[in-house]
């Protein structure tokens, strides 16, 4: 199922990055059908009926049903990016920073045994 749905989304996104949408997609009935008629009122194959829908002959053939077939629209989708360059010479001052460093070294006796000398202790008072 994840498999199908993953297809069908990047098939999807496939046409409508050419510019089919959906809504043309469920059209392509009616385009089928509009061929058929062609073919059977005025003798036209399927490249004659393209060229007189979607072509050069288009302006001749203009009807108002055709509005209804699919890829009619007229999508111009352009991405526009505007690079400016813009060359900054900022001069920086440059600054010396001297952090002392101590070299100090104190031991510190962090070894302590758990192991005492001796079992028996005197008490010691404080």
């Amino acid at each position: 199922m994840k498999a199908i749905f993953a297809i069908s989304f990047s098939f999807l996104l496939a046409f409508q990055s050419i510019g089919i949408g959906i809504q043309d997609i469920f059209l392509v009935g009616k385009l089928v059908q509009h061929a058929q008629y062609h073919s059977e009122n005025y003798g036209d194959d399927f490249f004659t009926f393209v060229q007189k829908h979607y072509g050069t002959e288009k302006e001749n053939h203009q009807e108002p049903e055709h509005e209804e077939l699919p890829f009619q629209h007229i999508s111009c989708q352009h991405v526009l990016t505007d690079v400016v360059i813009i060359s900054l010479d900022i001069t920086l001052p440059k600054v010396e920073i001297n952090i002392p460093q101590s070299h100090k070294f104190y031991y510190q006796n962090l070894y302590s045994s758990l192991e005492k000398i001796s079992i028996f202790q005197p008490p010691k008072f404080a």
